[in-house]
């Protein structure tokens, strides 16, 4: 059985082959999506023109094509020629979704009809590659995640395309060159930023009051600082009053250690870590 392995870029096509060298085949890399979804005016000529029209094609979807720009051809003729002698391969890519699709729809456009492995990896040292390998389950078992991949790419071309023509064409005044760009991600990331600078704008100072005692120790004076247990501010005039006469006039043990430490920043955070700590909170 010939097999080969497919990646999701050079240098993690290195990793898999510093791991297992070739025992799995001839470790073969994308180049992220080597594969676009047809613009509007390719799934539909009437579309060239921007209008409001929603961008749903007859069939449903948008059909797969060829990406041959910025040297992503030659990849791909190279994965179609291994692929045209291949019985198995084994996807290797990133973990999650949009990896999922970036080693599936090769399979689908070239039209593989052989054995196909799923190795799921959120590291890529030698040791965890070497067990992703051995453990590696067929690719049906990851449907649902490739599925998703589907909608997400789907939606976006879509909707992003069919809001974002629809705003341009309608809000953009007559002689003026501009697009309004509609999008998952940006849309969300600017409501934001201008939720936020709405709520600057709006901002009402109020007036509040601040705790503090000076204390009297062995080694001379210092100073404490107290809020409530919140993190907020004493709103109340009364109630910080109140607090304070409780403590004027105490006397007791108190003590105070000071010591120098360095702590390096924390290193940006990556994507396999982001995942477990989003799970802590309970994000699917």
């Amino acid at each position: 059985m010939k097999s080969i392995v497919l990646t999701e870029k050079p240098s993690q096509a290195r990793n898999v082959i510093k791991a297992v060298g070739s025992r799995y085949g001839e470790v073969l890399p994308a180049q992220g999506h080597l594969l676009r979804l047809q613009s509007p005016d390719e799934a539909n000529p009437d579309w060239k023109t921007w209008s409001s029209a929603l961008l749903r094609p007859q069939s449903g979807r948008y059909e797969l094509v060829a990406d041959r720009t910025s040297g992503k051809g030659e990849r791909l003729d190279k994965i179609k020629w291994a692929l045209s002698g291949a019985d198995q391969v084994i996807i290797a890519t990133d973990c999650d979704r949009e990896g999922q699709a970036i080693g599936e729809n090769l399979l689908h456009f070239f039209r593989f009809k052989g054995h196909v492995l799923r190795a799921m990896f959120t590291a890529e040292d030698e040791k965890t590659l070497r067990q992703a390998f051995a453990c590696a389950k067929p690719n049906t078992e990851y449907r649902p995640l490739y599925d998703a991949a589907v909608a997400r790419a789907q939606a976006d071309q879509v909707f992003n395309l069919s809001l974002t023509r629809t705003a341009t064409t309608r809000l953009v005044p007559s002689g003026v060159r501009a697009v309004i760009g509609i999008g998952r991600v940006r849309t969300p990331t600017l409501g934001i930023v201008c939720r936020r600078e709405q709520e600057l704008s709006d901002f009402k100072p109020r007036e509040y009051f601040e705790l503090t005692a000076d204390v009297q120790g062995e080694h001379g004076l210092f100073q404490l600082h107290h809020r409530p247990a919140d993190g907020e501010r004493y709103f109340q005039k009364a109630t910080a009053e109140a607090i304070a006469a409780a403590a004027t006039g105490w006397h007791g043990p108190a003590s105070l250690t000071q010591e120098n430490r360095r702590q390096a920043p924390g290193r940006p955070v990556d994507l396999p870590s982001l995942q477990k700590q989003a799970a802590k909170w309970g994000w699917t």
